[in-house]
């Protein structure tokens, strides 16, 4: 029987995992008339299981998890996960939305912007900050999109407003959150997109990292959709507050519906970072939880080389051209837990 609307997390030995149990946390406690929601956490790659703590927690918050080798031919590239994951969870939930999320959020109120209206079959938000995207014909990154949009057969050009700067780009959404509806068929069309800008060693020049997203992007300019976008309350860029455009900065606390605090948690200093938010009121009941969960699933970390990441991806494919295949990265993934 097809139900009203379904959660699609990634979870993956690491990190992962006590993201993925906060984040089912702040479900099952703010989600109001959501709360309920089944929630679907996939394994999509060959390895070590998830461990036997973390599946008995999320036995205990009815998420259903299951380790499926549903990414094979992209393994060392592990945001491959996102447009294969969702693909698989469009053929096979039935429901009539799906919402994928990255693991690092939380949820502080009942998210009601997931029940799309009639008529509009994907929401999203738009990249915080410009990126890789492209501001138009005389941007040093144009060459990337026009090449995605030949390949992926875009007719229309889009242009989105960023939270960092209110700066005008070409269509470029946050992947991290986005809720579709499943009948669309667009995580189908996202995976097959990625797939063949894969083959074709498309990359942006930054590397490898954002291609998933971006892929995703053109994807949804190449299909007839409206994409809505939800409001500044959901995902809420916590630690880039103090960038954010005044139209899109919060107040308090309790103004958001959910968060999105990227690898804040890593740092021993943390709480400090987030005291210097500018007139961000800390006096909430849902603010005291949050530090509560990070402590109990012990996220900070003194490890800082996730910081190094995107450097060591962008020098490996410059020397690909080289025909030099070095995989420091990928060693980097495996000891880090990335």
């Amino acid at each position: 029987m097809k139900i009203p609307l379904a959660f699609v997390i990634c979870t993956e030995p690491g990190r992962l995992e006590g993201q993925s149990l906060m984040l089912a946390e702040s479900i099952r406690k703010f989600c109001g008339n959501l709360k309920d929601t089944p929630i679907y956490s996939f394994h999509p790659r060959v390895g070590e299981p998830i461990s036997k703590q973390t599946q008995e927690a999320f036995t205990a918050l009815d998420v259903i998890h299951q380790q499926i080798p549903i990414n094979t031919e992209f393994h060392e590239y592990y945001l491959a996960n996102k447009p294969l994951v969702c693909a698989y969870a469009e053929q096979n939930i039935d429901a009539e939305i799906l919402v994928f999320l990255d693991s690092d959020k939380c949820f502080f109120a009942e998210p009601t912007e997931f029940s799309l209206p009639a008529g509009c079959n994907v929401r999203m938000r738009p990249e915080y900050g410009q990126g890789i995207g492209s501001t138009g014909s005389q941007d040093s990154q144009e060459w990337y999109w026009q090449t995605l949009y030949e390949v992926l057969g875009v007719k229309r050009e889009l242009f989105v407003n960023t939270p960092i700067g209110n700066k005008k780009i070409r269509a470029y959404w946050n992947s991290g959150l986005i809720a579709v509806r499943r009948s669309a068929g667009i995580f189908t069309a996202w995976k097959q997109n990625f797939e063949r800008v894969m083959h074709l060693d498309i990359t942006p020049p930054q590397g490898i990292y954002f291609v998933e997203q971006s892929v995703l992007s053109v994807t949804l300019c190449s299909l007839s959709e409206d994409i809505s976008h939800f409001s500044p309350a959901y995902s809420y860029a916590l630690p880039l507050h103090n960038r954010l455009s005044p139209s899109a900065r919060l107040k308090a606390w309790d103004d958001i519906v959910s968060i999105h605090y990227f690898n804040l948690f890593f740092y021993k200093d943390w709480h400090e970072q987030i005291k210097r938010l500018k007139n961000f009121n800390l006096n909430s009941d849902k603010y005291q939880w949050l530090c509560e969960g990070v402590i109990r699933h012990k996220m900070p970390r003194t490890s800082v080389m996730h910081r190094y990441m995107l450097t060591v991806r962008k020098i490996e494919q410059k020397l690909r051209v080289f025909n030099l295949n070095i995989q420091v990265s990928n060693w980097m993934e495996k000891i880090g837990n990335f």
